[in-house]
């Protein structure tokens, strides 16, 4: 969706009707059918196989019944082409009234693969939008972050809101039919280099990671499937359309050099490298 609707700075960077855009993405979940029945046939004892979605993930603004049932069905609506699709064998009556036109073409057969059992559902989740009950006639409403809100330096777009991973895995047990899931993907990025010592003092991730694992933990307890939690990433790299200039490591990269630092403390120093 990104890569084909306009958002230029990821490849292929083009701009196609809302039809092409629905059939790409009808063709990379057919594809991920494709892929379980692969691994079902010749994956071997043991194997597993699922999926990973970069979900969209809305929170309630407050714990009221009416803010959770808003966030729900926001969810549910801007996850219906993948994960709506895959759990309900078929595109919804709602996705076809939305799009009409320019729904995806489906071909015989399609919803039989897309629609085959998997064993977890992984999910990349590093931010949400908050939600509340619409007033009037809005079922529901979707609240700005006002200025200031607590952010990296990815130019705002990392939004600090570990509420998000509760939520996101939660909705997606709840109305995807979620029985295992991992959190794929969920880091801290910014633009960093070392001090004049050579030490980088991240406390910005420590505390970013420690709100997001809290949440999470608050979702195994109220029993969400969660099964497993990957950050990302073990070590800088190659950051998509940011390239070098952003860092989610855990562990600090040399560039010039290839030398990896992981965290030492926050409190120590060390002259000429950097610590995490």
């Amino acid at each position: 969706m990104l890569s084909y609707s306009g958002s230029l700075d990821k490849a292929p960077g083009v701009q196609e009707t809302p039809q092409v855009v629905n059939q790409t993405v009808h063709h990379a979940i057919v594809a991920h059918g494709h892929g379980v029945r692969a691994v079902r046939g010749h994956g071997g004892r043991g194997a597993r196989v699922g999926l990973t979605d970069n979900s969209e993930v809305f929170m309630p603004v407050e714990g009221m019944e009416a803010d959770i049932a808003a966030a729900r069905a926001f969810f549910v609506q801007h996850n219906e082409r993948v994960l709506g699709t895959i759990a309900g064998g078929g595109y919804s009556t709602a996705y076809l009234r939305r799009y009409g036109k320019d729904s995806a073409t489906v071909a015989k057969g399609d919803f039989d693969l897309v629609s085959q059992p998997t064993d977890f559902l992984g999910m990349n989740i590093y931010l949400g939008r908050f939600v509340r009950a619409g007033r009037g006639r809005a079922a529901f409403e979707v609240l700005p972050f006002p200025p200031g809100y607590s952010a990296t330096t990815l130019t705002g777009w990392l939004k600090t809101t570990p509420q998000a991973i509760y939520w996101g895995t939660r909705f997606a047990a709840e109305t995807a039919g979620a029985k295992a899931i991992y959190i794929t993907e969920n880091g801290y990025g910014a633009e960093e280099s070392p001090d004049e010592c050579g030490e980088i003092i991240d406390l910005h991730r420590r505390d970013y990671l420690r709100q997001y694992l809290l949440e999470l933990r608050r979702a195994i307890g109220d029993g969400v499937p969660v099964r497993g939690y990957f950050a990302w990433s073990f070590m800088d790299n190659f950051e998509w359309a940011g390239g070098y200039s952003i860092r989610f490591g855990l562990c600090h990269t040399d560039y010039k050099t290839q030398k990896r630092t992981h965290s030492a403390g926050a409190a120590r120093r060390s002259r000429g490298r950097a610590r995490r």
